[in-house]
């Protein structure tokens, strides 16, 4: 009897499967960040997969799965023990890295700490806050993060004031930053390298009788609502995009896998904004016709307004309004304006679905072709390519 063979351009299934690639995600699962780069990778899988994703439960500390149970073909993660370079290095292990660090090889995919940072001191500065303050430990985003915060104060011409634990010291960590806390002169606004160590500031703050946020002004980053939700005051925060990251994480890593040509060596991917809470909610500008511009311009960004319908709102003439503005901001109010309108768009365009149109009209713009220009002129992108670019990716 004649052998039937099969009909070419047909599968002969389960002789030769396509081999599915083993992928270590090496991030925390007890922290937001973390579960949303999860989630983004987790959806960059369901759409190009299918991939095999192994996860550890824990905290920052993680560790790739043995060899006897696993042979992993890559990973990404945030890569913080020299055991796990060592081990990647010698497994020859590609990685993808949430956080930068050149010994885990050259590809990265991170928030944009540069924009991170201006978004909490802006936040900081536009509640009335003169004076500065960071907290951070010595971990790479904790240092990148400080390092950021403290140009922005500093290119302002504003007071800055730095948290340097001692190793080496009889004192507690709480009783270090709770003696620092004492120190700085007041007001002040203080951003916190993460939810995590603002809470605490809060905590210590309550306990030496410091009031938040009329003394100081704490705002976080990562906004992880159970921590912010939990504090007393709840806590401000700048909300990541997580689940961007980690879909460009597995992106990047997807093209190393299959040889795709120009693979990027470094990605950046924008916050979406500062989420208002109790612990920065107050307003401590003197002059009280810039705290009523201020409050007007928030109040009405959706509307066309101009620095002259300002003034005649608020009783004063444009140049007297110029004046107090350069005084206390540091900048006219028509810069004022564009900063508020600007950070509104690119809120609607990372969390919503809004046509350009819509989003020019509520973003204050009297036109998508001058929301257009003002995009290329400040972040060198159009509209289009930075939500594009930004907004997170469903599974």
């Amino acid at each position: 009897m004649a052998k039937i063979r099969p009909q070419r351009g047909i599968r002969r299934i389960g002789l030769r499967a396509a081999k599915i690639p083993a992928i270590a995600i090496l991030m925390e699962t007890s922290r937001a960040f973390g579960r949303g780069v999860i989630q983004g990778i987790g959806n960059y899988a369901r759409a190009h997969g299918p991939w095999n994703l192994h996860v550890v439960p824990g905290d920052v500390d993680q560790r790739l799965p043995p060899t006897e149970m696993w042979h992993v073909d890559a990973a990404i993660g945030r890569i913080s023990s020299r055991q796990i370079r060592s081990d990647l290095r010698r497994r020859r292990i590609p990685v993808v890295c949430i956080d930068p660090i050149s010994s885990c090889g050259p590809y990265s995919v991170q928030s944009n700490q540069a924009m991170v940072c201006q978004l909490a001191f802006e936040h900081l500065r536009d509640r009335g806050f003169r004076r500065f303050a960071f907290c951070g430990f010595n971990t790479h985003w904790g240092v990148q993060r400080r390092e950021y915060f403290e140009r922005h104060v500093r290119t302002a011409g504003l007071a800055f004031h730095n948290f340097e634990l001692e190793d080496h010291c009889e004192k507690t960590l709480e009783r270090q930053l709770a003696d620092w806390l004492l120190s700085l002169s007041k007001p002040v606004g203080l951003m916190a390298q993460d939810d995590l160590l603002a809470h605490e500031a809060i905590n210590i703050c309550r306990f030496v009788g410091v009031r938040v946020p009329e003394d100081i002004g704490i705002i976080g980053v990562d906004n992880d609502e159970l921590i912010c939700e939990l504090s007393s005051p709840t806590l401000s925060s700048v909300a990541l995009n997580c689940e961007r990251i980690g879909f460009e994480a597995a992106k990047v890593l997807d093209n190393i896998l299959t040889g795709q040509k120009r693979c990027p060596i470094e990605v950046q991917i924008e916050p979406i904004k500062v989420v208002l809470r109790q612990s920065t909610d107050s307003v401590g500008i003197d002059d009280p016709v810039v705290a009523a511009a201020m409050r007007s311009i928030r109040e009405h960004v959706d509307q066309a307004i101009s620095v002259t319908e300002l003034s005649r709102q608020l009783f004063v003439s444009r140049r007297s309004l110029e004046m107090r503005f350069e005084k206390i901001l540091g900048r006219p109010p028509h810069e004022e304006i564009m900063r508020c309108r600007m950070a509104r768009a690119r809120e609607l365009l990372i969390g919503t679905d809004m046509k350009l149109t819509a989003i020019s009209i509520a973003a204050g713009f009297s036109s998508v072709r001058f929301m257009h220009r003002a995009f290329q002129q400040r972040l060198k992108q159009t509209p289009g390519e930075f939500r594009t670019t930004n907004r997170p990716v469903a599974g």
